[in-house]
């Protein structure tokens, strides 16, 4: 699969932009006192970080 640049970019930007959701997603999921809201927030993140390392592998190798 061969993608253009610009196609490229817009993947990477959208990658950066997950990233830092994850992030703010569990700060804020750290200062929940709801167990079950905090474990779902966490879980969301965990799942943007994985599809974020696959954009990431399709923007290296394609």
């Amino acid at each position: 699969m061969v993608l253009d640049p610009m196609t490229k970019m817009n993947i990477s930007l959208l990658a950066i932009f997950f990233m830092f959701v994850c992030n703010f997603l569990m700060l804020f999921a750290r200062k929940l006192q709801n167990k079950l809201f905090s474990f779902l927030l966490k879980t969301v993140a965990a799942i943007l970080l994985v599809a974020t390392f696959v954009m990431i592998i399709i923007v290296l190798f394609a």
